[in-house]
């Protein structure tokens, strides 16, 4: 059994050139720093299947005995979808963790309930 970050960014006009550069620079940044690439996977985004539905992806994360890892490897995910959602700020997002949902703090970024 695994446990998947999803995201997805629905607007009504489809991403500029502009917001697709800093978002490959965001995500190449985070999978190439990204330090449990030996036990997780890097960050993954599908391709646009909708004219609406203009970012979405998941990216599984480890399941290991190391709970710290998961746990650590969850919020680094998270701080990369809130530098993303920096650069759509138009969007209607809808994170979540399997059946958890992700909240969006104005001041903090995607966090997960307590």
């Amino acid at each position: 059994m695994s446990v998947s970050l999803y995201y997805t960014c629905v607007r009504n006009k489809p991403l500029t050139n502009e917001e697709n550069k800093k978002i490959t620079t965001i995500i190449t940044t985070y999978n190439n720093n990204f330090q449990w690439s030996d036990i997780g996977e890097t960050f993954y985004v599908y391709d646009a299947d909708t004219t609406t539905t203009i970012f979405q992806g998941a990216t599984k994360l480890p399941l290991v005995d190391d709970y710290e890892a998961t746990v650590q490897t969850l919020f680094y995910w998270l701080q990369c979808l809130t530098e993303i959602r920096t650069v759509i700020v138009d969007g209607d997002w809808h994170v979540h963790l399997d059946d958890v949902e992700a909240i969006w703090d104005n001041e903090n970024g995607w966090q997960m309930p307590n």
